[in-house]
């Protein structure tokens, strides 16, 4: 059962990987760093992958937030001299609208994403299919580029679509949400994540109009 304390936990570690991830990895990109960048852009591109990897990093830190939100009611407890609701939690449709729906959503894309990259590139490692990549590359290192999606940046998404979702499912437990009802969002989630890896992964072995990677 997945309930307050281990909702939490979720919830922390989804903070935390989001901060990191935001933090050390778009944020620095963004900067102009090339750790985890095994290759070059054409002058055209720079500044696209600038901004990309900064707005990135913002979603990536509202889904810390969120996750934040989720297992920890004083995040979600309005001050005591607000003017609507002093001292309460923000009001459970509300959450579930606002944040549960697109937490989980976004979860069941993070895990997919991350399952699909992990497969696919270690597939083009294995020498089994050959991805393309965008023409906004003057040069890359295909290699290094797989090591460290496989690595590194798939399994970041697939840890922080798990947190998402188990501090969205934590918190309808704590809410009163009818356990038939969780179990229900339980196997669509995994319905989901099972559909949108299957067609991610023959999206890239059939060449299909996609990107890979983190």
């Amino acid at each position: 059962m997945i309930g307050g304390k281990s909702g939490r936990v979720a919830g922390r570690w989804g903070f935390g990987l989001s901060v990191f991830y935001a933090v050390l990895v778009r944020f620095y990109q963004a900067a102009g760093g090339t750790i985890g960048v095994p290759g070059t852009f054409t002058e055209e591109s720079l500044d696209v992958w600038y901004m990309a990897n900064y707005v990135a990093g913002l979603l990536i830190l509202l889904g810390g937030v969120a996750c934040l939100f989720l297992s920890e009611p004083w995040v979600r407890t309005l001050p005591r001299r607000f003017p609507v609701r002093p001292g309460q939690e923000l009001p459970r449709p509300l959450m579930l609208a606002g944040c549960v729906v697109p937490v989980l959503a976004g979860g069941v894309f993070a895990v997919a994403h991350g399952i699909v990259g992990i497969v696919t590139q270690l597939l083009e490692l294995c020498g089994v299919i050959h991805v393309d990549y965008p023409s906004d590359w003057v040069t890359l290192d295909v290699t290094a580029l797989n090591l460290w999606n496989v690595l590194f940046y798939e399994p970041w998404f697939v840890a922080m679509g798990i947190c998402l979702i188990l501090a969205a499912l934590g918190y309808l437990r704590q809410a009163g949400i009818r356990e038939v009802v969780v179990r229900r969002i339980v196997w669509t989630s995994y319905v989901l994540i099972f559909v949108l890896g299957v067609l991610g992964t023959l999206a890239v072995v059939l060449k299909w109009n996609v990107t890979v990677g983190g």
